[in-house]
């Protein structure tokens, strides 16, 4: 994480239009976010046995932190609309919140707030595939293809979070605490490092296709 950070930071540092700083510096503090909570971890902080359970809940505020950061790069990328990141961000900060409570919550309340955290979760992966590439694909009518790619990498990284939770000893106690950090991860470092990649390679073709870097910036309304 802190490798990519550094990748990042050094890209905001020398990009020579103010697009590619913005994503660059985007990406630099997703990745910068979760080098702290791997950090807190590796001096053994930021967990605690909950309900007998261990219980990493410096992820919750990590992921609270970064997430946002992730659906910004969307609203960039797709000129999206303040209505619509608004909503984004709110479902996210809503499946974050009711996650923590899952994780904090005897058995079975875990599994409500689990199933509530999932709705949240459901939510955001509508707006994704319905509003977020309406937008994006009418703003960029030459770059369908492209949005298309970026959000079903995105879901595909993201659905595995709540298969990770519900297996791990937050829900049904199917794998070990090792194996669920091994999972997590995998899956931060392909959701952070690995997307801010793709968002590149993706800003890049939205570039070649001769989209100017006006029409790449955020909506008037998100400045």
């Amino acid at each position: 994480m802190a490798l990519g950070a550094a990748f990042f930071g050094y890209g905001a540092h020398r990009a020579k239009t103010e697009g590619w700083r913005k994503l660059y510096t985007l990406s630099f503090f997703i990745c910068l976010i979760a080098s702290v909570l791997y950090l807190a971890m590796a001096l053994g902080q930021g967990q605690s046995v909950v309900n007998d359970r261990p219980t990493v809940w410096v992820r919750y505020i990590t992921w609270s932190l970064s997430t946002p950061l992730l659906l910004l790069i969307f609203a960039f990328l797709g000129h999206t609309s303040l209505t619509l990141t608004g909503s984004l961000l709110g479902t996210n900060a809503l499946m974050i919140a009711t996650g923590l409570v899952a994780a904090l919550s005897p058995n079975p309340i875990n599994y409500i707030w689990y199933v509530v955290s999932c709705a949240a979760y459901l939510a955001a992966v509508y707006l994704l595939l319905v509003p977020f590439r309406r937008e994006a694909e009418r703003n960029r009518p030459r770059t369908k293809k492209f949005f298309g790619q970026l959000v079903a990498i995105h879901l595909i990284l993201w659905t595995a979070y709540p298969i990770v939770w519900i297996l791990a000893p937050t829900g049904l106690d199917a794998i070990s605490q090792d194996v669920e950090t091994m999972f997590y991860t995998i899956l931060d470092i392909s959701s952070k490092v690995g997307f801010g990649l793709i968002s590149l390679n993706t800003y890049s073709k939205i570039e070649h296709i001769g989209a100017t870097t006006n029409d790449l910036e955020p909506t008037a309304s998100l400045r």
